[in-house]
């Protein structure tokens, strides 16, 4: 059996196949292999190239962030029973006159009913309070339709025949309404709202605790919708678009100032961003971030 045969490009004898044996190539040289950098040892060259992270510090910011929005959501949702308990004088004070009040036999001597919804309904009535002829506004808060000369039963204050209601009106002040039902409804709208910013902002921190901090390059390229869209360059090519999450229109507009060094940390469509720069210079300075619907980010 031959042990080989010459190679005519490399000089290298090859082994000649045995009987039924494929025939196997002779090896190639050994080429100088291709160097892959991982994303991972990118970003700690960038860790490097910036200087060492400060988490105990971003950490902290993060936690003051945390505790505002836990105080401003407390704050609104007190308002709730705070309207709730000054909208009680109202109510007793109108049920006081069907129990204490003089009573006396009234006639509407006008109907006002605003246009378009703009304004209260009210009625006049006319009426005798002891000695002396009274014409009172009267709101109308019942729904019901009343036409000029109609008889109404009156209830009034002695003291003060200018509180005064009707059997069927309650006749509550509009600016009391104001001023007790208009921040009740705001309440309502606002509390659930800061209620899931504050449970965010635990969630960011939590995440950042356990994931760490990613060195990216961001810059706005739209501010177009109120809030600010961002990319974030991540070491080794990878992208992402982030928008910032804000109850006030064009808040951190420092973010338009051209690609800005950060560090991010987050899970899922929920991140926070550090810029190097905060608006109060170098100081710590947290951005809550939202990835949009149907792409998240997966950390490291």
């Amino acid at each position: 059996m031959d042990l080989g045969t010459s190679n005519e490009e490399g000089g290298r004898p090859e082994r000649a196949a045995e009987d039924g044996e494929p025939l196997l190539p002779a090896p190639k040289p050994a080429g100088r292999a291709r160097k892959r950098v991982h994303r991972h040892e990118l970003a700690q060259r960038e860790r490097a190239r910036r200087g060492p992270a400060a988490p105990a510090e971003w950490d902290r910011t993060l936690r003051r962030r945390f505790w505002r929005a836990v105080v401003a959501a407390t704050l609104w949702f007190l308002a709730i029973p705070s309207a709730t308990v000054g909208i009680t004088p109202l109510l007793t004070s109108s049920d006081w006159l069907l129990e204490n009040g003089s009573t006396a036999r009234g006639e509407v001597v006008a109907v006002h009913t605003p246009v378009s919804g703009h304004g209260t309904p009210s009625i006049t009535v006319a009426f005798l309070a002891g000695d002396v002829y009274e014409q009172q506004e009267i709101n109308r808060d019942s729904g019901a339709d009343y036409t000029v000369g109609q008889a109404v039963r009156v209830y009034y204050d002695p003291a003060d025949p200018g509180h005064v209601r009707t059997e069927d009106e309650e006749n509550l002040s509009d600016v009391w309404i104001g001023f007790v039902v208009v921040p009740t409804l705001v309440a309502l709208m606002v509390f659930p709202w800061l209620a899931a910013y504050a449970v965010g902002w635990a969630n960011r921190r939590r995440v950042a605790r356990r994931e760490g901090w990613e060195p990216v390059t961001a810059q706005v390229f739209d501010s177009s919708g109120g809030y600010h869209l961002l990319r974030l360059d991540f070491p080794g090519g990878a992208h992402l678009v982030a928008r910032t999450v804000a109850a006030v229109r064009g808040r951190y507009s420092f973010l338009r100032k051209g690609p800005f060094e950060a560090w991010v940390a987050g899970e899922g469509r929920r991140l926070v961003l550090v810029p190097a720069h905060g608006p109060r210079g170098p100081a710590p300075y947290a951005v809550p971030l939202r990835v949009p619907r149907g792409a998240k980010w997966t950390g490291r």
